[in-house]
């Protein structure tokens, strides 16, 4: 997570403006492709995505950036997505798929980027609410790298999981012998 100390000076001086065009950036990291939204009108590019305008971008909870390796979380609420968006939500794998969301802030009289836009939060996506009423709704939550901190991990170190991982890796196959092996250290015969 970052924060203002990553801001450049050509986005702080349009964050200090007398009049400011903020714009959130949303990008979600799919198999199929990514989704990338922002909250103004038309698409804006930068590092080499492009982000559709979806108007009204939704709610982002405020982002709590902590100094120990506690979990925190942000709640995107997403409405107004194309229809082809929709079914990359609906139809993929979200958990565990990477999630960044940035600020950027538009020029006023180009309408163009002032500069690119800094990182609010990036995490890794775990829950997804869908809604449907007038329009099209989803919330999604977005965990910090810490929230598996905690969880087990199913990795063993032996000679089959390294051949489940990498086939044909032979860097442990006498670890199953090494743990039934006597070793007499120092002791003269």
């Amino acid at each position: 997570m970052t924060g203002s100390r990553d801001i450049t000076p050509d986005t702080l001086a349009a964050a200090t403006a007398p009049t400011i065009y903020p714009v959130l950036f949303v990008k979600m990291e799919f198999d199929g492709g990514d989704v990338c939204l922002h909250s103004q009108l038309g698409t804006l590019s930068f590092a080499g995505d492009t982000y559709t305008g979806v108007g009204k971008l939704g709610g982002i909870t405020p982002a709590e950036e902590v100094s120990d390796l506690s979990s925190s979380q942000v709640n995107l609420t997403l409405s107004g997505l194309p229809l082809d968006l929709v079914s990359i939500l609906f139809n993929e794998q979200y958990q565990g798929r990477r999630a960044t969301v940035f600020l950027g802030y538009l020029d006023p009289e180009t309408n163009v980027l002032v500069d690119t836009p800094t990182i609010l939060y990036r995490g890794l996506l775990d829950t997804a609410d869908f809604s449907k009423g007038k329009t099209f709704a989803t919330t999604v939550s977005v965990g910090s790298r810490f929230a598996a901190w905690g969880k087990p991990q199913p990795r063993r170190y032996n000679n089959a999981d390294q051949q489940a991982r990498y086939p044909g890796d032979t860097g442990l196959q006498y670890i199953d012998k090494a743990t039934y092996k006597t070793v007499i250290w120092g002791a003269a015969r």
